[in-house]
């Protein structure tokens, strides 16, 4: 059920789902995550979205869970929880066209998760990167299955056993942020971005989109087979 902490709307070829809690940093609750898995659900269904454009409202992109969300009693409802997480990330990998993340002050846990796992990542100068969880005796291990898939392991393992910040500039080094902008210009390079990709034909980047997340976990040779494969029909397709 969405709801006004998640704006969302789809015009013109572009899915915007905006953070809209600008009071408590727009950390999520349970009653975002489930707005927010409507709102991209949604946008996979009507499938006239060719882009996914995923930011904050007010100072900071997502300082992840709120700490003030009821706690758990225990492991059935803990697993209600963090499956919310879980869909949350299916639904966004889901997206058939390209998401791009818009990150400006803290991008924390979830909302770290959610700058990683879009497609492209542009931060301004004054963004935050972190997965503080650990800080508060509690193994991320949602995040640890998927965030060696962006950068190495070890740095993965360094990330979610100190709970360490890291500024825009590191998280471009690391490969986890594409670019970095003045925060002033973050808005008008994000449309730039947009502008470009609507240029471009979308079958083709759908098919690299749909390429890149099915070959994630396989071996080289068999997503040289699997591109072949891919190639070849889409090539044959296109004359049909």
């Amino acid at each position: 059920m969405l709801c006004e902490k998640i704006i969302f709307n789809q015009q013109n070829g572009i899915a915007t789902i905006t953070f809209n809690r600008p009071e408590r940093e727009n950390a999520v609750d349970g009653e975002m995550m489930e707005a927010m898995i409507e709102a991209l659900e949604t946008a996979n269904a009507a499938g006239s979205a060719r882009i996914l454009l995923v930011g904050g409202a007010g100072e900071h992109f997502c300082a992840g869970r709120d700490p003030a969300t009821v706690t758990p009693e225990n492991a059935a409802e803990w697993s209600h929880v963090l499956e919310q997480i879980v869909r949350t990330n299916d639904a966004l990998a889901a997206f058939p066209g390209i998401s791009l993340a818009v990150v400006k002050g803290k991008a924390h846990g979830f909302g770290f998760g959610i700058a990683v796992q879009s497609d492209i990542t542009l931060a301004a100068d004054d963004a935050r990167f972190g997965f503080p969880e650990i800080r508060g005796g509690f193994p991320p291990t949602i995040v640890m299955s998927y965030l060696s898939r962006w950068v190495s392991r070890k740095k993965a393992f360094e990330w979610v056993i100190t709970g360490d910040e890291m500024d825009a500039r590191e998280a471009e080094r690391q490969g986890v942020v594409n670019r970095v902008f003045a925060r002033a210009e973050l808005d008008a390079k994000a449309d730039e971005w947009m502008q470009k990709l609507l240029k471009l034909k979308d079958p083709a980047l759908k098919a690299c989109k749909a390429f890149f997340r099915d070959t994630a976990h396989l071996h080289p040779d068999d997503a040289y087979r699997y591109g072949v494969s891919l190639l070849a029909n889409f090539n044959a397709s296109r004359r049909s």
